[in-house]
């Protein structure tokens, strides 16, 4: 008896594992959840980001200084450790270092993986 299998682009619809897709909404929400501890905060504001699916805006004026973790004039930032010790630059980068083996685990968990 042949064995019929589904296109590619059926399988990873149904997995929601496409481009913009259920899986890949979930993966961006957990990152932006995961990146808060590492995001510089004063009062709160650069916390107040937009999910997209594949990605996260965090749309404050000042947003790419402090990723860059330098000022307008080209100076270092020096991040406030008081009320807010893991902010950092590049956050993505250190919190991926730091939890991206759990977000997997939960990616995966989703997916109805172990």
């Amino acid at each position: 008896m042949p064995i019929k299998f589904q296109p590619t682009s059926v399988i990873k619809a149904r997995l929601g594992i496409e481009p913009n897709g259920r899986i890949q909404k979930f993966f961006t929400s957990e990152c932006a959840k995961a990146m808060d501890e590492f995001v510089p905060m004063r009062d709160g504001n650069l916390r107040d980001y937009q999910i997209e699916s594949s990605y996260i805006i965090y749309d404050q004026p000042y947003a790419h200084y402090q990723y860059e973790g330098i000022s307008k004039n080209g100076n270092p930032l020096n991040y406030s450790k008081d009320k807010h010790p893991l902010a950092t630059h590049h956050w993505d980068n250190v919190m991926w270092t730091a939890k991206g083996e759990d977000i997997v685990k939960r990616v995966q968990q989703k997916l109805g993986g172990k």
